[in-house]
């Protein structure tokens, strides 16, 4: 498990990284750590506000808008 969110987190924090710094392939080193350890404060946070329950809902309110999206694309 811990396997597991390890590689997401690096996976999400360059896909950030890559996006936040234009596409570049090599972005600066101290940019993706500033990234990871957002992304995992981010995290501690919702875990601490409501543990699942709040994560659930984080997910489905980002989510929606986004599936909204994609049945006006369909």
């Amino acid at each position: 498990v811990v396997v597991f969110f390890v590689t997401s987190s690096d996976s999400g924090s360059l896909v950030i990284d890559t996006i936040t710094a234009g596409g570049k392939m090599e972005p600066p080193v101290g940019q993706r750590i500033f990234w990871a350890v957002f992304e995992g404060l981010v995290a501690i946070t919702l875990m601490l506000g409501g543990g699942l329950a709040s994560l659930q809902a984080a997910a489905i309110a980002t989510g929606f808008p986004f599936t909204l999206v994609l049945i006006l694309m369909c």
